[in-house]
């Protein structure tokens, strides 16, 4: 999906409208999407309350929709207004006589000291959602006055409840994605039609939290003059829209066999958990069987964290794995559907041969994560996965660190440009790159690359890389694309995060939290989980 310019925006919305579909469907659209965004908040903090905080504009009037609909699915919700209901024009004022009618809880504060003598997190029950529409994309500069008081409270409420932005952040530019003044700091933005060209800018990423896409049916690209949407911005965005189609096929008559049997080597002394955490991710994201060879000093760590994980301990007299004691194990590995290797491996001599013979043989996907990436660097990206491997079955997931490795340059390179970094490793070594980091991005050998703009800086703990390793691992191994299963690895990996930092808090989270809510990350594609 494209980043696209407030001005593209609002041309396929007038295009729209032109064509008979009214401003009023399109904001019922929008605002059952955020009313649908704000329960799944509810239920994941265990709330029960919601306070929507609305301007005068068309930004106001989604949040009416939205409410009037909480409403009927039984949500506790209140309105408050930064302006008399007589301001209301057009749709927005619609959109309101429908909510008055349906008897909801409203309050006027229409002075910045209404705001200012109201306290928050005495007013606001444990588990509320704060809903964000004071100003939608039309609003250019640092708001003042009564807005911004609105906005200041809302900050505030972040210290007690979990905050939902309605399109975007009160506050920021579209199309720059900078605040010029006061702004709010949404855990979700829920934002409408298409992500705005603004937020692939890193300078966004806190103001927008978790970001959501709500199709509203907007006219496609063509037709009046306007932004060419291919060409702007370095990178496309990850939408969960496109991805909600990749589901494995799950048949009623299945067993164990369909699903992917993932290999996973790693570990060495001391670094146990690393492969166990890699087949956990594999297992809870539907692997049908999970492998795992590590030394025989860390099986107990893979028994005891995944024991439906066939763990198979090898001789490791220096506390590495070694190429002839694989080798006299399994001296095919062709039989595994997929093999993540580099877990907890440590980069060794061993490291090495294991490496160069996985690149060498007849493996039909190939995952290299962790030290496996620090053996290739020390080839050169050049030199790697292109000229034994075609993009079908390589993938790499490097960190900003490993990535700077593979390229020649330093971290800080990588991350002042990271869309070129990645573009330039994908090419570079012909394979499928996952750069993590916030913002992580998903690039094939001479493709665009594209934005994953959910997880959270709680997601920055050790293990979350192996989960995520295993997770990718799991969907190729299931039938997906290399470029298909890392997107969509990206994208559950960070949903799990998401759903982990809102009921446990970002501080508190570890990566086994991740994997335990990969089923829960699926579901809010629409899949069973």
């Amino acid at each position: 999906m494209k980043f696209l310019s407030i001005a593209e925006i609002r041309r396929r919305e007038a295009e729209t409208i032109a064509k008979e579909v009214s401003g009023a469907v399109l904001m019922s659209r929008a605002g059952a999407g955020v009313a649908r965004a704000a329960l799944r908040l509810l239920r994941v903090v265990g709330g029960t309350h919601c306070v929507l905080v609305a301007g005068r504009g068309n930004n106001g009037g989604d949040a009416f929709v939205a409410a009037r609909l909480l409403l009927t699915w039984g949500v506790s919700c209140e309105t408050r207004l930064t302006a008399p209901p007589i301001m209301l024009r057009g749709d927005a004022r619609s959109a309101w006589e429908a909510l008055r009618a349906a008897g909801a809880k409203f309050r006027v504060l229409d002075r910045e000291e209404d705001w200012q003598e109201t306290d928050p997190a005495r007013e606001l029950p444990p588990g509320a959602v704060v809903v964000d529409a004071l100003l939608g994309t039309g609003s250019h500069g640092a708001p003042t006055g009564v807005t911004a008081a609105a906005i200041a409270w809302i900050r505030r409420a972040a210290a007690a409840a979990r905050v939902l932005a309605v399109d975007l952040p009160s506050g920021m530019d579209g199309d720059t994605g900078l605040a010029q003044g006061a702004a709010v700091s949404a855990d979700l933005t829920v934002t409408l039609a298409a992500p705005k060209q603004g937020f692939c800018e890193p300078a966004a990423w806190p103001l927008l939290g978790r970001l959501e896409t709500v199709d509203i049916g907007l006219a496609a690209a063509g037709g009046a003059a306007g932004d060419t949407p291919a060409d702007i911005g370095p990178c496309d965005y990850l939408a969960a829209a496109e991805l909600a189609a990749l589901r494995p096929p799950r048949p009623r008559m299945s067993h164990k066999g369909n699903f992917g049997h993932v290999l996973v080597i790693g570990g060495a002394r001391g670094y146990g958990g690393a492969p166990a955490l890699a087949a956990l991710g594999a297992l809870r994201a539907g692997a049908g069987l999970v492998s795992a060879a590590v030394p025989a000093e860390t099986y107990a760590a893979v028994a005891s964290l995944a024991p439906e994980v066939m763990a198979h301990p090898l001789p490791a007299l220096a506390g590495t794995l070694e190429l002839a004691e694989l080798r006299a194990w399994r001296g095919d590995l062709s039989a595994f559907d997929v093999v993540v290797a580099g877990p907890g491996m440590t980069v060794r001599t061993g490291t090495r041969e294991i490496v160069d013979a996985l690149l060498a043989d007849g493996t039909p996907r190939l995952l290299l994560d962790a030290d496996a990436l620090n053996v290739l660097a020390d080839w050169g990206a050049d030199a790697t996965c292109r000229a034994r491997r075609s993009p079908e079955n390589c993938i790499l997931t490097p960190h900003p660190g490993e990535a700077a490795r593979l390229l020649g340059t330093t971290a800080a390179a990588v991350q002042a440009d990271r869309p070129a970094a990645v573009r330039r490793l994908a090419d570079a070594t012909g394979a499928v790159i996952v750069l993590k980091g916030a913002g992580t991005l998903v690039c094939a050998p001479g493709g665009r690359p594209e934005l994953n703009l959910t997880g959270n800086p709680g997601m920055a703990t050790g293990g979350t890389g192996d989960v995520l390793a295993g997770v990718i691992g799991s969907l190729w191994g299931q039938g997906l694309s290399a470029w298909d299963a890392a997107r969509l690895g990206v994208y559950l990996h960070a949903t799990a995060g998401d759903l982990a930092a809102w009921e446990l808090g970002e501080s508190a989270l570890i990566a086994r939290d991740i994997a335990a809510r990969l089923g829960d990350a699926a579901a809010t594609l629409g899949w069973r989980s």
